[in-house]
C-alpha cells in the first residue's frame, strides 16, 4: 500500500505542484489542507504516514502549532516547506523535531530524498513501537515474574505477574520503588546481594514476598548481573495470609 502524504499549504499552485511529485515519485497525497483547522480535521481522519507543513497557513494558527497539536496526537513524519528562514521561526519550528526544513524555492532531488527518508523512519518507528508491544505483551502473560533492577535494587521494569504478587495493580506502578522493600527477610537479601556481585547469578533462591495484602509469599528467584543491571525471575511456590 502506497505511503499516505498530507500537504498543508496555503497557496493553491504549490499544493498543486506538490500533490503532482508526490504522486510521481509512488506515493499517495491524500488531501491537501489549507489552514491549521483543515489539517488537524485531516490528519485524525486520514491517518497520513507524513506532513508536507508550510508555515504560513490561512486561519489564526501558523503550520508550527498545528505541527505541535497533531504531533501530541499521532506519530506522523513532518517535513517544513517554507518562505520562512528567520532563526526565531527555525527554532520554534526545530521544536518539533521534523525531518526536514526546506525553504522555498526547494530543489526536487533533495525534497524527494527527505521525502522518503521521512516516510522510511515513519515505517521503522511503527514496526518497532508494533515489536514493543508483542514483547510487552508476551512477557505480561507469562506465568513467572520477570524484572530489572539497578545494583542498589531500584525497579526499572517489572512484568504483571511480579505486579499480581505484589498486590499492584499496574506493572508500572512499581516502577521506582526497591526491591528490597518488596521482601521480609532484609538481612538474607543482603546477603542474596552481596552473593550476586560477587558470582554473577542467583539460582532458585528461597525467600518471602510481603504483598500489600500483608499477604507472605514464599517464592524462588533466580538472577542474573550484567553491566550493573540485574535481571530476575521470580516462580509462586506457597502463599499464606500473616497472623
Amino acid at each position: 500500500m502506497n505511503k499516505k502524504v498530507l500537504i498543508v499549504e496555503d497557496e493553491g499552485i504549490t499544493s498543486l505542484e506538490l500533490e503532482n511529485k508526490i504522486r510521481k515519485w509512488g506515493y499517495n497525497p491524500v488531501g491537501i489542507a489549507v489552514s491549521g483547522e483543515e489539517a488537524m480535521v485531516m490528519a485524525r481522519d486520514l491517518k497520513p504516514d507524513l506532513i508536507l507543513m508550510d508555515i504560513r497557513l490561512q486561519g489564526k494558527e501558523d503550520g508550527v502549532e498545528v505541527a505541535e497539536k497533531i504531533l501530541k496526537e499521532m506519530k506522523i513524519s513532518l517535513i517544513y516547506i517554507t518562505a520562512h528562514s528567520s532563526d526565531f521561526m527555525m527554532d520554534r519550528a526545530h521544536k518539533t523535531s521534523p525531518h526536514a526544513y526546506f525553504i522555498k524555492p526547494f530543489n526536487d532531488n533533495e525534497l524527494k530524498f527527505a521525502v522518503e527518508m521521512a516516510l522510511y523512519k515513519h515505517e521503522m518507528e511503527g514496526k518497532l513501537k508494533e515489536s514493543e508491544t508483542k514483547y510487552k505483551a508476551l512477557i505480561d502473560n507469562l506465568m513467572v515474574g520477570v524484572f530489572i533492577t539497578e545494583l542498589n535494587g531500584n525497579i526499572l521494569m517489572m512484568n504483571q505477574y511480579m505486579a499480581d504478587l505484589s498486590n499492584e495493580n499496574s506493572s508500572e506502578g512499581i516502577i521506582g520503588r526497591n526491591l528490597r522493600s518488596m521482601f521480609d527477610q532484609s538481612q538474607e537479601i543482603e546477603k542474596l546481594m552481596g552473593k550476586l556481585e560477587n558470582e554473577g547469578n542467583l539460582i532458585n533462591e528461597n525467600l518471602t514476598l510481603i504483598n500489600g495484602n500483608n499477604q507472605k509469599i514464599e517464592i524462588e528467584l533466580s538472577a542474573k548481573i550484567s553491566k550493573n543491571i540485574v535481571y530476575g525471575v521470580v516462580t509462586s511456590v506457597k502463599e499464606a495470609y500473616l497472623s
